[in-house]
């Protein structure tokens, strides 16, 4: 034997997991089968039922404490609610004494569920604690909004509750709609769900807005005519970043450009878009005369000038990020080849 046992038995875990060099495992084979002692380490290294018992025997503390924590967790949300249910209870019983219906009640009972979303839900869901908690606080908060709105015999349901969702939406919909779309064919696509999500609601608080005021075709035409300039430039976003095909950098510099040049010219699109319904400002880049500079006494001059040097801007910054975002790709091309 030309090595030591020491070195050999150094070497065992590196063989057994076979990660040694062809070398080291020749001299491993060699050893072991002149040494005993390194052969039976050898076999017992390669049983795998010590580590299978240790690995069963981990994972069964692991769900032991787990079930500890989750029936601790259950007990703490369970106690909660039934404290959140002792205002309730309150209530029931002075609305009944005084003779009246049941009607502030149920507003105290949805106000105490949009609570309990919070401080009883987090306790009470094993998984997707989050995505619970919006989810129950968004239903909890559209009940109430609801309770008041026959309490107090209003017809601004419609309007409070798209506007309510339209805002949480705009704030929780990507935290709601990636972990729903995880392992799913949407996964790819999960940017742009929730852009369409906050624009159909974005669209539908127009519609309630709408009915509120019974706006007439004027309103209508307005409303829509902004929105979806404004939306446009969203889904220009999603797409270049989410579905664009060129580096960070080209892309940057993309938007850079079509976003100072949709701002430059949003007045002239709505103006020739509103004309027709007497609503054109006149405030475009049709009073540009840079001669006049910056002057604060002509406000239409003004406003020219500033959405032209926004365009050139942002045209300019956006040209050179493209320019170098495509050269970086050609070195990066060309080094791979």
């Amino acid at each position: 034997m030309k090595y030591d046992c020491d070195v050999i038995q150094d070497l065992l875990p590196l063989y057994q997991d076979q990660v040694c060099s062809g070398k080291s495992r020749a001299i491993v084979e060699e050893h072991i089968s002149e040494c005993a002692v390194c052969q039976k380490m050898a076999e017992q290294m390669g049983d795998s039922t010590v580590e299978e018992k240790l690995t069963e025997e981990k994972n069964s503390v692991i769900q032991k404490h787990q079930k500890l924590v989750n029936r601790k967790t259950t007990t703490i949300g369970m106690t909660m609610a039934g404290i959140l249910m002792i205002p309730v209870l309150v209530c029931l019983i002075c609305n009944l004494a005084i003779g009246h219906a049941l009607d502030w009640f149920f507003i105290v009972l949805t106000a105490m569920l949009l609570v309990a979303s919070f401080i009883v839900v987090p306790f009470v869901t094993e998984t997707k604690r989050f995505l619970w908690v919006v989810m129950t606080a968004t239903a909890s908060l559209i009940l109430l909004l609801l309770t008041c709105c026959i309490y107090t015999h209003g017809r601004w349901f419609f309007v409070a509750s798209s506007g309510s969702i339209l805002g949480i939406s705009v704030l929780f919909a990507p935290f709601v709609i990636v972990p729903l779309c995880k392992g799913t064919k949407l996964e790819r696509h999960r940017a742009a769900l929730t852009v369409l999500w906050d624009t159909v609601w974005l669209y539908l608080l127009l519609i309630a807005c709408g009915m509120f005021i019974n706006g007439d075709a004027r309103y209508w035409y307005m409303a829509l005519t902004i929105a979806t300039y404004i939306v446009v430039l969203v889904w220009i976003y999603v797409f270049v970043i989410d579905y664009g095909k060129s580096s960070g950098q080209t892309r940057a510099g993309i938007l850079v450009m079509i976003s100072g040049i949709w701002l430059g010219v949003a007045n002239d699109v709505l103006n020739f878009f509103l004309a027709p319904v007497g609503e054109a400002d006149g405030h475009g880049l049709g009073g540009l005369d840079l001669s006049k500079g910056f002057s604060m006494d002509d406000i239409a001059v003004l406003n020219a000038n500033l959405l032209f040097v926004i365009i050139v801007v942002s045209v300019c910054v956006g040209g050179v990020m493209i320019f170098s975002g495509l050269v970086k790709e050609k070195k990066a091309n060309e080094t791979e080849k």
